[in-house]
């Protein structure tokens, strides 16, 4: 867990059902470590990791800050107690949360990395990412969030758990104190402790059996005997729900107390009423006391959200939506024909032409440029201008980074090693994406086809307005954008997805076949519009400000979505190498084109 955006740290790991945690704050002294077994700060794992300061205890562990010795990476240490490891069923459990969870990649849960025992120690222990925050229940108090940030915060703990359940494990104890602030806000709200998450193989058991796990108050009734003590991913549901009814309030839900008043008060039924609408309706559904009336799973929950229009919660559809008339997809767009033309146009986004003072020397850095920046990671970047001044080179960049800075040093980097030197770098035009993106970008920048652009736009933001009668969004704001699409290869097969920064990938179009069906559907709205010797302009309307991006992925098809837009969680290193077999075996390439639509400027 790493971060430095607060100078106060608190670490909640909950890893019991009591729910003890400790906060440290460096204004005063740390609590000391139990003395008398276990690990103290100082002590060295398996010569890879030290132990810096004791953090936290709960009923099952201890949590301390300590470092990777080779990289001086900030980690969380969780080590067993004494009392406890002796118990077969324990080490068990523990030993099932570490499986889990090395396993598990997404934004939304906190990043595992080891499972290890130190044999002069003697304990067993697992090592996480450290994260600088707070936990949920500790500001649960202070929080104000808009719709908008409430439904985002949703969408992004669902699809961390949706990710969990894929391999096999419920969670079973969601509750505020199980999730993380990153810096303290909730777009980098984390969930933590899987310590007794229950795997779902009906073979296997915790420590716990299959009862109660997890605290009184956010647990689900089955956790409590009713419903025949039926647990699955349905159990998650309702526990988030309550969440975010807790969240929506400013103030737990008060659902504790004895294991009867637990009961009682969930028989009785909830008071949604601080929910704004229409994320009521979706939570409604996750909080349904019987499982059977209940939304069964994450996606199901995620379904409903797209469904509802949730604020924040929908912001992931950049492409407004799409519907099937007469057998094909087409684009809900305005009808509204923005007048483009490519000749005599800048069709790469350059706001203005570069000035070439020395041919030779641009030339060069561009080449250094375009080596460089395949290499480097989670960016997706492209030049718009280039030219050389005052003995050096300003170059300007677009598209997104998940660590702009870094990407910026690289680029200057390579050219000092080719023998320019970058006077300025501009990445006014970069947005940043979220580290569930980078997955996407590392992906298909492997195939990124050199030399070669089918994409671009004519300018690379496009202002919100109101829209008319005609259009999908009649009388609301949405911008209009244009993207201009050149293969100049009608033998080559593509498709076309939509991306965002937070990682999402949506398909737009299936294949060839579907985009000229989409066309000739078309003709009267114009949304496609056919330029000749296969260049297309499409218009995309996006109700909502921000940044957009379009993939291309040119080559053999079929372009199976499950392939190349696998839904959050799911896009680890076996999803790369196989993106990269596919194009070896059908000569796919990819390019990709970002812009933004802004709100409107004050007249």
């Amino acid at each position: 867990m790493t971060g430095d955006e607060d100078d106060r740290t608190v670490f909640q790991p909950g890893m019991g059902e009591d729910g003890d945690r400790t906060v440290f704050d460096p204004a005063h002294p740390a609590p000391a470590a139990p003395r008398s077994a276990g690990i103290q700060p100082g002590d060295v794992l398996n010569h890879m990791f030290v132990v810096r300061r004791f953090l936290a205890r709960g009923g099952m562990g201890e949590v301390f800050e300590g470092a990777n010795l080779a990289t001086d990476e900030r980690v969380a240490i969780k080590v067993m107690l004494p009392a406890l490891a002796a118990d077969p069923n324990v080490i068990t459990l523990f030993k099932r949360e570490a499986q889990t969870l090395t396993r598990l990649h997404h934004e939304a849960v906190v990043q595992y990395r080891v499972l290890a025992m130190e044999p002069e120690l003697g304990v067993l222990y697992i090592v996480t990412e450290y994260i600088d925050g707070t936990s949920l229940s500790d500001v649960l108090a202070t929080l104000r969030p808009d719709p908008a940030e409430l439904g985002a915060l949703l969408r992004r703990l669902a699809s961390g758990l949706a990710a969990a359940h894929r391999l096999g494990a419920i969670h079973r104890d969601v509750a505020p104190d199980n999730v993380l602030l990153g810096g303290g806000t909730l777009s980098r709200a984390k969930l933590i402790d899987f310590g007794i998450a229950k795997d779902l193989d009906p073979g296997t058991a915790t420590i716990v059996g299959d009862g109660f796990a997890g605290k009184l108050g956010y647990v689900a009734p089955e956790q409590l005997g009713d419903f025949d003590r039926a647990l699955g991913p349905w159990t998650d549901v309702y526990s988030l729900g309550l969440l975010i009814l807790a969240v929506a309030r400013g103030a737990d839900l008060g659902l504790g107390g004895t294991l009867v008043d637990a009961v009682d008060k969930r028989r009785a039924g909830l008071d949604l009423s601080a929910v704004p609408v229409p994320l009521r309706g979706v939570v409604e559904r996750m909080v349904r006391p019987d499982p059977a009336q209940r939304l069964r799973d994450m996606d199901a929950v995620l379904a409903a959200l797209d469904v509802a229009e949730v604020p924040g919660a929908t912001a992931g559809h950049p492409f407004g939506k799409w519907w099937i008339a007469g057998g094909v997809v087409a684009v809900l767009l305005l009808v509204a024909l923005l007048f483009f033309v490519r000749g005599g146009n800048d069709t790469t986004g350059n706001s203005a032409a570069p000035v070439m003072v020395k041919a030779d020397d641009v030339q060069h850095a561009r080449s250094a440029i375009d080596a460089a920046l395949p290499s480097v990671g989670c960016t997706w970047l492209s030049i718009t201008d280039l030219k050389a001044q005052g003995g050096g080179i300003d170059v300007a960049l677009t598209g997104v980074a998940g660590d702009p800075a870094q990407a910026q040093t690289e680029i200057s980097k390579a050219l000092g090693d080719r023998g320019s030197r970058a006077r300025n770098i501009d990445f006014a035009d970069v947005a940043l994406i979220t580290p569930a993106g980078c997955a996407a970008l590392d992906a298909f920048r492997q195939i990124r086809a050199n030399g070669r652009s089918w994409l671009s736009v004519p300018q690379r933001r496009f202002e919100m307005r109101q829209q008319d009668a005609t259009s999908t969004y009649a009388g609301k704001m949405a911008a209009n954008a244009l993207v201009l699409i050149d293969i100049a290869d009608p033998s080559l097969d593509f498709a076309l997805f939509g991306i965002e920064p937070s990682g999402r990938i949506e398909r737009i179009v299936v294949d060839r076949a579907d985009f000229m069906a989409a066309l000739r559907a078309s003709r009267q709205g114009s949304p496609i519009t056919d330029l000749g010797n296969d260049r297309y302009r499409m218009q995309i309307d996006l109700d909502h400000a921000g940044w957009s991006g379009v993939l291309l992925v040119t080559g053999k098809g079929p372009f199976d979505t499950a392939v190349v837009a696998p839904p959050l969680g799911a896009r680890g290193s076996e999803w790369r190498d196989r993106i990269a077999t596919l194009a070896g075996e059908r000569g796919w390439r990819t390019d990709m084109v970002w812009f933004e639509s802004t709100a409107p400027r004050a007249r």
